[in-house]
């Protein structure tokens, strides 16, 4: 193994061990700064947290504190304006919600209302139609009730004779079903028609404004189902009125500045915001308080859940401290072992010129000898030359 051979393994195994140590010190560097950084966080929280302890009982006062609990004050007014905010939107749209169902319960019960009294009204047309006493009024009614009368007594006759045919071919057969069939949907809309003049009648009679003598027996029970039954709808009425302008109100409040869910969310972000301030506030503050409490002030200020906060956060603190010690450590000897390797290149490559300008100088002594031989052959071939030109 010549000296240049025995230069680089050397070299080699020194600057494997050097890497070796260095890599290991970089990932302990690494990981103690990672451990830093969570110490803070701990450090900040306990600080926010002892500053939230200590501004929510504390009052407005002069000076730097003043200005915290002011600020912190402040806050605590927007966040609970945005909070009742959110809840009178929220309770808007329960309302509006609220509204929405009352209507519809409303028409539901106004439909059954307009229902019974359409009842009411035809049974009292019916009544009044079949009773001869009251002819001048009924006389108009009469003359478009025969008349449809009339057609249906046709109507039944026709359907009564294509019945009574007798079967035939099935062509035949199915343009009697057809006919039947027409037969019917006049008949039903002829008796739809007659219902009509019965309510109409009834109707008019329970709305005349004049009175009259009361019909007496069950007339008299139905003209009186007949006006609960209006109150009933003139009720209806006027609360569906009412819910209408309710909604209107409601939607109208509810729809300013882009409607209830980009209002709710806009106060939701500036909550957020307000919260992300408050947290800095806290934690400002308990860095104030942790400098009076280093300087021997505010001792009545801080109860013993406070003292523990702040004596946890001087350890942490000084936790820290001892961290970034071992940073320091393991930095310096980082750069130990950096200008340790950068040594080793130096001397492997001082070695290596060594080795080259020992060959060098080899060589060179080789080639000085070949020329003293060379110079020294010449010699003895001029003096063979001179012999040769005495003979």
């Amino acid at each position: 193994m010549n000296m240049m051979e025995r230069s680089y393994r050397i070299v080699k195994k020194n600057t494997f061990v050097y890497i070796k140590s260095m890599e290991e010190k970089k990932k302990n560097i690494k990981e103690l700064e990672q451990k830093r950084q969570e110490e803070f966080r701990s450090v900040n929280l306990m600080l926010e947290d002892l500053g939230e302890a200590l501004l929510s009982r504390e009052e407005a006062g002069d000076g730097e504190a003043g200005e915290y609990i002011r600020e912190y004050q402040r806050i605590q007014r927007e966040i609970a304006d945005s909070e009742g905010t959110i809840s009178a939107i929220k309770g808007d749209v329960l309302r509006l919600k609220q509204a929405e169902e009352a209507l519809a319960l409303n028409e539901k019960a106004r439909f059954k209302v307009k229902q019974e009294l359409a009842e009411r009204y035809t049974v009292l047309g019916e009544r009044l139609l079949e009773d001869g006493t009251y002819g001048e009024f009924t006389e108009p009614y009469r003359r478009q009730f025969d008349a449809l009368e009339d057609t249906v007594k046709s109507l039944e006759n026709r359907m009564e004779a294509l019945a009574a045919r007798p079967p035939a071919n099935p062509l035949v057969q199915l343009g009697r079903k057809t006919q039947s069939v027409l037969f019917r949907a006049a008949l039903e809309k002829n008796y739809s028609g007659m219902r009509r003049i019965y309510e109409a009648a009834g109707e008019k009679f329970a709305s005349r404004e004049d009175g009259g003598p009361n019909p007496g027996g069950e007339l008299d029970l139905v003209l009186e189902e007949i006006g609960k039954l209006r109150k009933q709808a003139g009720d209806l009425r006027a609360e569906e009125e009412r819910l209408r302008e309710e909604r209107r109100k409601i939607a109208d409040s509810l729809n300013i500045q882009g409607g209830p869910v980009k209002r709710i969310g806009a106060r939701e972000k500036g909550i957020t915001r307000l919260k992300n301030e408050r947290r800095t506030v806290y934690g400002k503050y308990g860095e104030f308080a942790r400098e009076k409490a280093r300087n021997g002030e505010w001792d009545a200020v801080f109860n013993q859940d406070n003292r523990l906060l702040l004596q946890k956060i001087e350890e942490t603190r000084n936790y820290i401290g001892d961290i970034e010690k071992r940073i320091e450590k393991n930095r310096a000897s980082l750069a130990i072992d950096e200008e340790r390797g950068a040594i080793v290149k130096m001397e492997k490559a001082i070695s290596d010129h060594r080795v080259r300008i020992a060959s060098a100088e080899k060589a060179i002594g080789d080639l000085e000898e070949r020329i003293r031989k060379a110079e020294q052959r010449i010699e003895e071939l001029k003096q063979r030359e001179a012999y040769g030109n005495k003979n």
